[in-house]
């Protein structure tokens, strides 16, 4: 688990998602808004996280752990998400101003609920009004185009699944390659990955590189009702899960099949 410490961006993400699946399926107002929140305050951290981690990599180099840090702590979010990648990356990533007002709002609203300056209720009849999935879809885009500007291949984790690493007694999330990703889309039935390194590595530049690629496997994953099968002759070979923190899940996806 100390993976999940050490990428804050994953593990914020991951958190937002699960805050987002949560409020969509909350049976009450108090659960709904609580959920929204977390949501909301689990989405920006994992942006500024996954900024933050970039602007370091390229910082490090020419500066001292100290200055590194000045710069981190002391930029504003919103200069962050508008101005650094341009500067790390060398060109700024195709992000449309709705995406970038959107992202602002986001920010606008999960200030207000942190530092209230009102005493009316103007701040929750905005959260109200908010639906956190646009939280998700929002945060995805940003970090799927800033690999698109970046040519580098998005992590598997903006779809918000996870893989449960059995364990005998139990499990753990865990980090994976993306080639093990590809296997598992094909056992999910995307029937259309090539197979063969060669084929497998063309396939991934071309789609885990794009934002097309993105909004195709986004609606793929969206079209399952089940997680990765679970065979009995690999009890111990993680499996992706689409509600990974669910116990129910847990026990299908990432327990052994002897420790049931």
């Amino acid at each position: 688990m100390n993976l999940w410490l050490v990428n804050p961006p994953w593990q914020n993400f991951s958190s937002m998602y699960r805050e987002s699946v949560s409020a969509a399926e909350a049976v009450s107002e108090v659960e709904e808004r609580h959920h929204k929140t977390a949501a909301l305050y689990f989405g920006i951290a994992a942006l500024e996280a996954f900024l933050n981690q970039k602007m370091r990599t390229f910082l490090s180099p020419k500066m001292t752990e100290q200055e590194v840090l000045k710069e981190l702590r002391y930029a504003k979010f919103m200069d962050k998400i508008s101005k650094w990648p341009a500067k790390i990356i060398g060109c700024a990533p195709l992000l449309s101003v709705s995406l970038i007002d959107r992202i602002e709002e986001f920010n606008d609203v999960r200030a207000g609920l942190t530092h209230a300056k009102t005493r009316g209720h103007d701040v929750y009849s905005v959260l109200e009004a908010l639906k956190p999935s646009d939280v998700v879809e929002s945060i995805a885009e940003f970090i799927v185009k800033y690999h698109e500007a970046e040519a580098t291949r998005f992590p598997y984790w903006v779809f918000g699944w996870n893989y449960l690493n059995p364990q005998i007694g139990g499990h753990e999330i865990i980090l994976i390659h993306d080639q093990q990703f590809v296997f598992s889309l094909r056992a999910l039935g995307a029937a259309q990955i090539p197979g063969g390194y060669g084929w497998e590595e063309q396939w991934k530049d071309k789609t885990l590189k794009s934002y097309d690629g993105y909004v195709g496997l986004r609606d793929f994953l969206l079209s399952r009702s089940a997680c990765e099968p679970k065979y009995a002759n690999f009890p111990l070979q993680p499996k992706l899960c689409r509600r990974w923190w669910e116990p129910e899940h847990q026990r299908s996806c990432g327990a052994c099949p002897q420790s049931r």
